[in-house]
């Protein structure tokens, strides 16, 4: 499951859920949704989550 990753990705990265809502541009509560899959990030948050997390954007999305 991607929300998985997300959560893990953030987690390894040491990035608290509140940083990572700023720097990423969206609030808590969209970033704890990705994270729990109630909704899904589009290709552009993956893209900058996967910057922010020191991951692939494959990775995040379950391809690697």
């Amino acid at each position: 499951m991607s929300e998985k990753k997300y959560r893990d990705a953030r987690k390894q990265a040491g990035i608290k859920p509140e940083l990572a809502a700023v720097k990423l541009d969206v609030s808590i509560a969209t970033l704890l949704n990705w994270e729990r899959g109630v909704t899904k990030p589009n290709a552009n948050n993956v893209r900058d989550m996967a910057l922010l997390y020191g991951v692939t954007s494959d990775y995040l999305l379950g391809i690697t």
